[in-house]
């Protein structure tokens, strides 16, 4: 991100392949600490006047650096999953562990709230831009909270520096609604990593775009992942995108294994 100039558009298809460098980087940071450790995991809900299992008792172990798919059937609890990975609530009994000792299911509000604005990028299958925001603008909203610490030419920078890594830098000062889906799930990833965080998540990515863009997203996620380092999990109905992760997860009546 900070930098980077590159403009090309992310080419379609097979993975791109990284650098020796970069291929280095992550082979060490894979072979360090695991990124996410869940022991005994298992999330319940209040609904109505009953109870609702979302996660029974679920041991997983992602290492840092590891590409993953999630598969399952609607209701079986992968959301409830990425929410935990990213912090978004805690379990209702066990232990997830982050990047070593924090244990996610002991952190106070502000402590999650911190972690999820430095380590953990997020990408929707809405994009979750805002409409009267440019493309620059919505990047730049990766930084709200944290303004105080960086200045505004330092955050306007690293977001230009992001759109140009996707292949936006010609429709930084466009709105949502003057670029296309794929574009705006571009927009959505250079705002998911412009502040460099360690794991990026994402719920079905590519669930509102046709074939061909669905593939340049996924190239330009498998780009961002080689280079990087990156902890990519990634929530999909989509096979096709399921079979280039190297790891499939399946979950079904909140339980996990392995495909």
């Amino acid at each position: 991100m900070p930098g980077r100039t590159d403009t090309t558009e992310p080419t379609t298809g097979a993975p791109v392949t990284s650098t020796d460098t970069a291929t280095g980087e992550a082979e060490a940071r894979r072979a360090s600490s695991p990124m996410y450790r869940l022991t005994n995991v298992s999330k319940t809900y209040q609904q109505k006047n009953r109870t609702v299992t979302a996660l029974t008792n679920v041991h997983l172990t992602i290492p840092q650096g590891q590409l993953v798919a999630v598969q399952g059937p609607t209701g079986g609890g992968k959301s409830t999953l990425l929410q935990m990975l990213g912090a978004l609530d805690r379990p209702s009994a066990g232990s997830i562990h982050l990047g070593g000792d924090r244990d996610v299911a002991k952190l106070g509000d502000g402590a999650l709230t911190d972690l999820r604005a430095t380590e953990i990028g997020f990408v929707f299958q809405s994009f979750n831009l805002i409409p009267t925001l440019t493309a620059l603008e919505n990047v730049e909203t990766a930084f709200a909270g944290s303004l105080a610490n960086r200045s505004r030419t330092e955050v306007r920078g690293r977001a230009v520096a992001a759109l140009r890594e996707v292949g936006l830098g010609e429709r930084m000062e466009h709105l949502p609604a003057e670029l296309s889906g794929g574009q705006q799930q571009r927009v959505a990833i250079a705002r998911a990593l412009v502040k460099n965080p360690s794991v990026l998540l994402a719920d079905e990515p590519t669930g509102a775009l046709d074939e061909s863009t669905r593939d340049e997203i996924m190239a330009l996620i498998e780009k961002q992942w080689r280079e990087r380092g990156l902890t990519v999990v990634i929530v999909t109905h989509d096979s096709w995108v399921a079979k280039r992760a190297e790891r499939r997860l399946h979950i079904k009546q909140g339980q996990v294994c392995e495909v």
